[in-house]
């Protein structure tokens, strides 16, 4: 298969990171890659050098978008800090089922399959881990500025606890547990936060009028 002309770079990345997040490094072969991508071998090498440079370029796309993403969600004024918490938790318990392949987290499965990828690899992927929960701890901070969380509370711990929550229900989506389930999860998981006795009243009441 010769190199087609005016491939688009950006979508045979994008195809190859679904690729890998399908079978994982060890588990995609160069000519699962080829396949993927619509290119010949000698195409590939040339626009993208070998499996571990290409690995590595579609995990920093990954990456980048997946901080984007999550910042979105966690960044914002104090006032709705909170409310956004329980989002974060709410797009975690759907995160598998809402994706047409139901396909996981590149991050989490690097982490998981534990292959010796580049070092570069490992980096980037402890830069995302580490921004995501400074994302996590902000957000829990400007609750806690809010009047809506424990302001004693340990808010890097609170972060990373929702982290741990977060990869938790991935594994248990891709186990089959189904989306209702767990966003009981995701809501008994909120529900177990320090919330102030302002903050749980407030919900209370809204529970009520819907």
């Amino acid at each position: 298969m010769g190199r087609p002309p005016g491939f688009d770079r950006d979508k045979v990345v994008q195809a190859v990171e679904r690729q890998f997040r399908r079978s994982g490094y060890a588990g995609t072969s160069v000519d699962d890659i080829a396949r993927t991508a619509g290119l010949g071998r000698g195409s590939l090498y040339a626009a993208f050098g070998d499996k571990s440079k290409l690995y590595l370029r579609t995990l920093e796309a990954y990456c980048d978008r997946a901080e984007s993403a999550w910042a979105a969600v966690l960044e914002g004024p104090d006032d709705s800090a909170l409310e956004r918490l329980h989002v974060y938790l709410v797009k975690s318990a759907r995160f598998v089922h809402d994706d047409p392949d139901g396909l996981g987290c590149m991050v989490t499965g690097f982490v998981v399959e534990g292959v010796d990828h580049d070092p570069q690899a490992e980096a980037r992927v402890r830069q995302a881990l580490g921004r995501i929960e400074g994302s996590l701890t902000g957000c829990v901070r400007a609750a806690q500025r809010h009047g809506d969380l424990d302001p004693e509370a340990d808010a890097p711990g609170i972060g990373r606890l929702l982290m741990a929550v977060n990869r938790g229900m991935e594994v248990l989506a891709k186990g089959g547990l189904d989306v209702v389930a767990l966003e009981r999860v995701a809501d008994q998981a909120f529900a177990g936060l320090p919330l102030t006795a302002r903050a749980r009243s407030r919900r209370a009441s809204l529970e009520r009028a819907s």
